[in-house]
């Protein structure tokens, strides 16, 4: 249900290190925001790194960011003395200030689109908020899965929509623990790469049942993005005890998806191509002194790190055993 508009509200959300405080008195910024931060619930313990969001609609549009610091997609982002600005191309803003404590932003959004319900570009500022948090955390976001057993853990990549999901279920229920089907925190520790988990969720396509029938009737299941047929699922929902934590990984997997051949297809990688890889799945700023932190993690990464090019079949998962040489690869590599 929507808060009145004329209530102030503050709310509590934890996603991975950061502890992000919301308020605002708008009802539907407020829903919108608090769904998008539930997305992120894993809970770390603490300390947490503090991170304020003050929401409200505004009149009018601001001027653009002219995109020195991010251009990307919906959105412009430029750096200030101590902070950020950022401009949606339907006219929302956010403006961070940054201190040795935390990051306090303002979000503001036109009352057109707040009236009309048309809220889509917040994602694109939370990610912002988000990202910003964890990078000053010293952690950098990748676009990835990440599955551990014993001590193998490999780094999945692929683009969206390439099969990361699919083969972290696979591995999943023979035995593996997921860190997350989509996104992951990398750092360098101690000289060593670990990762961290952010969600306790997975992405499923109702297509999933075919190959792995434990997961039910998932077209019952609300779509949770206009944009995809996938459905949001708690991992504990199917697959008991297939969470983990954090872990040092130690094999990246470049996965594709194709439409001919039967089974799983693997090749080595050399250390260049998994660093590009690994680049490809993490988003880095044009500002320099951003993007070499970003850099530093991503080449530390990839030299401790053994990479193999998979290729699996669309149907390769109706057969349990096409995992088997995978599976042995990985446990070779790691």
């Amino acid at each position: 249900m929507s808060l009145a508009r004329d209530k102030v509200r503050t709310t509590d959300f934890f996603c991975g290190p950061l502890r992000v405080s919301l308020r605002t008195e708008n009802g539907e910024l407020y829903d919108k925001i608090a769904e998008t931060l539930l997305l992120y619930d894993f809970t770390w313990f603490a300390p947490y790194r503090p991170v304020e969001i003050h929401a409200q609609p505004r009149n009018g549009v601001p001027p653009p960011a002219a995109g020195n610091f991010l251009h990307c997609g919906r959105m412009l982002v430029d750096r200030l003395p101590n902070g950020l600005r950022a401009t949606t191309t339907s006219g929302g803003q956010a403006t961070a200030h940054f201190s040795d404590r935390g990051e306090s932003w303002l979000v503001q959004v036109p009352d057109s689109l707040v009236e009309s319900g048309k809220l889509e570009e917040i994602e694109d500022i939370l990610s912002l908020v988000l990202t910003t948090g964890w990078r000053r955390e010293g952690w950098a976001p990748i676009h990835a899965a990440a599955v551990k057993n014993a001590a193998t853990c490999a780094i999945i990549c692929a683009p969206t929509g390439g099969g990361k999901t699919t083969l972290t279920a696979a591995l999943v229920r023979r035995g593996w623990r997921a860190l997350g089907d989509d996104k992951i925190l990398l750092r360098l520790h101690a000289g060593r790469p670990e990762i961290a988990a952010l969600l306790h969720t997975f992405n499923l396509h109702p297509r999933t049942r075919e190959w792995f029938p434990e997961v039910g009737d998932l077209e019952r299941l609300p779509h949770y993005s206009a944009l995809t047929e996938k459905r949001k699922v708690q991992i504990r929902s199917i697959w008991a005890n297939a969470h983990a934590e954090k872990a040092h990984p130690s094999v990246l997997i470049a996965l594709r998806r194709t439409t001919t051949g039967a089974g799983v297809i693997i090749r080595a990688l050399d250390e260049r191509e998994v660093l590009a890889a690994l680049l490809h799945q993490t988003v880095i700023p044009s500002d320099a002194k951003t993007a070499r932190g970003i850099l530093a993690s991503a080449v530390g990464t990839a030299a401790h790190l053994r990479g193999l090019h998979v290729d699996v079949a669309t149907d390769a998962y109706r057969d349990p055993r096409s995992l088997d040489r995978l599976e042995s690869a990985l446990e070779r590599h790691g």
